[in-house]
């Protein structure tokens, strides 16, 4: 019987032994496959970083050309989640062979930022997201800000304020849209109907037209391509009724007022 007891928890213990240390290879082995995965991350940042205060177009061959394919593959959804600005080229779909990036400038303490988040594991869970799955599924969102860049740059570039600052455009412009590609660009058409983009002699202002490309591929006016123009249309002439009501209505205060003072 004492035997039978000694051989039972001998086979219990080895059991949990077996366990533990079966577990904890498996998690050595697991986080060792994870700590070369973060080093892959980091390269790849340390090659954008050796351009920084340059535009992350100059830092796009060495990086397509550090890093293999099956090393973008893995690391490229997370390092457009924590931040760095990849986009798809007009005309064209998402490509690992050639990765494109957004024209902006590289901020050094913005990537030691997403070095320092990567080393502590923060963004694990970011890895292995499927590139293509991922890129085709904001591809709508990609397309809206290619034809809004394409706006700016055959639209708006060729226009003209005049010294009433009323903005004349290219002959028939609508043209060189589709009608999807129209109806989606009318509120932003609309928002930069500004003077402040133009110079003294009434010409678009190139560096203006730059900033404004800028923020479309960062997505500060995704909200005017993706907002339904009829409800725009409404909120804006709500807005115009209100302010026309109280400039009225400080209009009869002020005479009120004036008129009170005569009789004085």
């Amino acid at each position: 019987m004492t035997g039978f007891i000694v051989a039972l928890l001998t086979s219990a213990i080895g059991g949990l032994i077996g366990t533990y240390c079966g577990s904890r290879f498996l998690h050595m082995r697991e986080e060792n496959k994870m700590k070369n995965v973060r080093d892959i991350a980091i390269g790849a940042l340390n090659v954008i970083k050796k351009y920084s205060k340059q535009s992350y177009r100059n830092a796009e061959n060495d990086f397509n050309t550090s890093l293999s394919i099956t090393e973008k593959r893995i690391i490229i959804v997370a390092l457009h989640k924590l931040g760095i600005p990849i986009g798809i080229p007009s005309n064209e779909v998402f490509n690992i062979k050639k990765v494109y990036f957004v024209d902006r400038v590289i901020d050094k303490e913005e990537i030691d930022g997403i070095i320092l988040q990567i080393s502590k594991g923060y963004c694990d869970n970011l890895f292995y997201i499927d590139p293509d799955t991922y890129f085709a599924a904001n591809y709508t969102l990609f397309a809206m800000r290619n034809v809004a860049k394409r706006y700016v740059k055959e639209v708006l570039a060729n226009s003209k304020c005049d010294t009433k600052k009323k903005v004349w455009y290219p002959e028939n412009w609508v043209l060189q849209f589709g009608v999807g590609e129209y109806l989606l660009l009318r509120i932003l058409h609309e928002q930069l109907c500004v003077d402040y983009i133009y110079d003294k002699d009434g010409n678009a202002i190139p560096e203006k037209l730059e900033q404004v490309i800028k923020e479309i591929d960062m997505g500060m006016w995704d909200n005017s391509l993706q907002s339904n123009y009829e409800i725009y249309k409404n909120a804006k002439s709500q807005t115009e009724m209100n302010n026309a009501f109280q400039s009225l209505v400080s209009q009869q205060q002020n005479d009120g007022n004036n008129k009170a003072s005569l009789d004085k």
